[in-house]
């Protein structure tokens, strides 16, 4: 979405889920695995095509099953994007 090489918003929110699951993966109980329910994030600079994006992440709360992180993107110092990201671990039963 955007224009041609463009770190669009739907991109780093994407990218900022799948760094919150990876995050927690290897401590969640066999047969289980998270899913997201809520963002809530700003997109607040843009990168160039090619750039090397690290995404941070928090856990800030747990309550039962459910996860609160604060979530991050950085191109060097530059902060591209933050705000909260819900989770929660569920069967991974289909």
């Amino acid at each position: 979405m955007g224009g041609k090489g463009t770190f669009s918003t739907p991109a780093m929110i994407g990218l900022m889920e799948i760094t919150c699951h990876r995050s927690i993966e290897r401590l969640l109980p066999e047969g289980h695995t998270s899913v997201g329910y809520e963002v809530h994030v700003h997109h607040l600079a843009p990168t160039a095509p090619g750039s090397t994006v690290v995404v941070t992440t928090r856990v800030t709360e747990v309550k039962g099953n459910k996860l609160h992180f604060e979530v991050e993107c950085h191109e060097g110092d530059t902060l591209l994007g933050s705000g909260v990201h819900k989770r929660a671990i569920v069967p991974a039963t289909f």
